[in-house]
């Protein structure tokens, strides 16, 4: 027997009473609404006057009739009949993995006993939660059974040592036992099953924990978009129906969630691509349409591409780096480029993804287009540049021959990295000076310089003490400073930097010796002829005291105190971009002369 939430059991559908029979109703998937209950209460009277009876099993509070018929049973612990089941089976070790608290269940009175020794019991102690059915925990316990001990073992020992190895290891323990492979099977295959409602099952498993008409609604744009396949997902059975009856728990506030089958959207999204393979280009393609910035799943498209990661790992024809290609090239807005950073950072740390993750950043280096490249830098700036460095810095090489916004992303990440300690502004001093080497005409090198060398960051002053004890760091600004004022792209940004080394020095935050003695040996190796050249001789608007001040500096004049100099001449008493004939400006800008005082 049968009915939809929003009907009623009609009289003429019910059995006729008989004595010594009874009925048993399993409304446990949906709530019985107070009509129907109204209805199954009378034909239970019927029932009960020619001797027979009804019971009907439902979930606690989806009763909605007479209260006073009702008998609240408690369900056992599923985690306690699931250890049960294993002792009984012999298999005290997969028991003792489920133990809830092993230091609490080893207390006893007012002693406390020692904690076990064995680093596995309680190892998977959350595998089954209170929402899991009795009969659903004694199909875990028997998947559980089957995992061999020494498996466990070993992979808590290489946890416990720190080793990620173990965390992947346990992880893929966890998701063999709570794999549903026969359900799934049953369910959607049999008879009465439609397509729609796999569909179905597979928007609610991608966005877990949404509301239930967002799924309704992924899953209606799915394949073609004629209206009339729209709406067969809501002929028939009502679309909550058919969830909870694929396995789709309804949660108080209406989201989808697989609290009574732990670890079913994970199967039924692997099921899905393994078993129908003549779908896999358009649930691809159905994926990257409700997650795009105006699809109706946007809002979870993090939690979509980290199903997809999972899936990746050991699926054909792996669909994640497809679909996160797909999100960059739509020009997506900085809060998704953030979303897509970080799962392109997790595929990295993934080692089933690992390779090709690298390969795909390396790729979008390389692309012109500006989004490609914000991810990467993003990448490059967060954990992965830290965990491996030289690929990072290979890759920020190719973000930093152009100049956007991914450039400053980029350069900025230089500066943190250098920033973090001695080894790091080792490794990123060493670095550009191998790309200014081996890459005279690339503006990468030059641009990395000028981010190491800009006084807005930290670095700098650490780098410029190191050049008055370290000839090596003297001779890589020198020679790093002659190299980027011949790099014409990085003309502008040049002038800038050589001008906040002058406001710098004048503030007395670098020391003002070692600052124009190395500006004073590149004016000297260099022709002056960009950047430097209208540092010496003058910009109008930029003849600040600063500047003027590194010029008497770079000039080798003897400066004097302006406060006190009486010279009406002095070209630090002058306004800002004014002019003057006298010879002592024509000595400022640059030409040998003496500054009388």
């Amino acid at each position: 027997m049968d009915w939809d939430e929003d009907e009623v059991p009609e009289r003429e559908v019910l059995p006729e009473p008989a004595a010594g029979h009874g009925y048993l109703i399993d409304a446990t998937s949906r709530v019985v609404s107070e009509p129907t209950a109204r209805a199954l209460t009378a034909w239970a009277e019927e029932l009960h006057d020619q001797g027979g009876c009804l019971v009907i099993i439902a979930n606690q509070g989806a009763w909605k009739g007479d209260n006073r018929i009702e008998v609240v049973a408690v369900r056992p612990d599923a985690g306690q009949v699931a250890r049960n089941h294993l002792a009984y089976l012999g298999c005290q070790a997969q028991a003792q993995w489920l133990q809830l608290d092993p230091q609490r269940t080893m207390s006893r009175g007012l002693l406390r006993q020692p904690v076990p020794s064995d680093p596995t019991v309680g190892v998977l102690a959350d595998l089954i939660t209170r929402s899991v059915s009795p009969s659903d925990a004694v199909a875990i316990a028997e998947r559980l059974r089957n995992i061999a001990p020494e498996r466990v073992v070993r992979a808590v020992e290489l946890r416990d040592n720190k080793d990620e190895q173990g965390l992947d290891e346990i992880r893929r323990i966890r998701e063999e036992v709570l794999l549903w492979t026969s359900f799934l099977e049953k369910k959607l295959t049999d008879t009465g099953t439609r397509g729609e409602d796999r569909v179905m099952l597979l928007a609610a498993a991608y966005l877990e924990g949404a509301p239930l008409e967002l799924c309704i609604k992924a899953a209606t744009a799915f394949g073609s978009r004629d209206e009339p396949i729209a709406r067969r997902y809501r002929e028939g059975r009502s679309p909550r129906r058919r969830l909870r009856d694929v396995g789709v728990d309804v949660t108080p506030s209406d989201t989808a969630a697989f609290d009574s089958r732990p670890g079913l959207a994970s199967s039924a999204i692997h099921m899905d691509w393994h078993h129908w393979a003549d779908e896999r280009a358009e649930t691809v393609k159905w994926l990257t349409r409700i997650t795009a910035s105006d699809g109706v799943a946007r809002a979870w498209a993090e939690q979509v591409g980290s199903r997809l990661l999972d899936l990746s790992k050991t699926a054909v024809d792996p669909p994640f780096f497809t679909v996160l290609d797909a999100w960059t090239s739509a020009s997506p807005d900085t809060g998704r480029i953030d979303v897509i950073a970080r799962l392109m950072t997790q595929a990295a740390e993934t080692g089933e993804l690992a390779r090709d993750a690298h390969k795909q950043l390396l790729d979008w280096a390389r692309k012109p287009q500006l989004s490609h490249r914000k991810v990467v830098a993003q990448v490059c700036a967060g954990r992965y540049g830290m965990r491996w460095p030289h690929m990072a810095l290979v890759r920020l090489r190719h973000i930093l021959a152009m100049e956007d916004d991914a450039t400053h992303i980029a350069a900025t990440a230089l500066e943190s990295y250098a920033g973090k300690s001695s080894d790091g502004l080792k490794r990123i001093v060493a670095t550009i000076e191998t790309w200014l080497e081996k890459y005279p005409n690339h503006a990468a090198g030059p641009r990395a310089f000028l981010a190491l060398t800009d006084p807005s960051y930290n670095v700098l002053d650490r780098l410029m003490a190191s050049a008055q004890v370290s000839p090596v760091i003297r001779d890589f600004l020198i020679s790093g400073w002659m190299q980027t004022l011949e790099q014409a792209d990085v003309r502008d940004r040049a002038y800038q930097v050589l001008l906040g080394w002058a406001k710098a020095a004048h503030e007395g935050r670098l020391e003002s010796g070692t600052t124009f003695g190395i500006l004073t040996d590149v004016r000297n190796a260099h022709t002056p002829v960009d950047a430097m050249s209208r540092f010496l001789y003058g910009s109008p608007g930029q003849d600040d005291r600063a500047l003027i001040e590194a010029r008497l500096a770079l000039a080798n004049l003897q400066t004097c105190n302006h406060a006190e100099c009486l010279e009406p001449s002095c070209p630090l008493k002058q306004a800002p971009g004014s002019s003057s004939g006298s010879s002592s400006d024509s000595s400022t800008a640059g030409g040998p002369g003496e500054l009388r005082t």
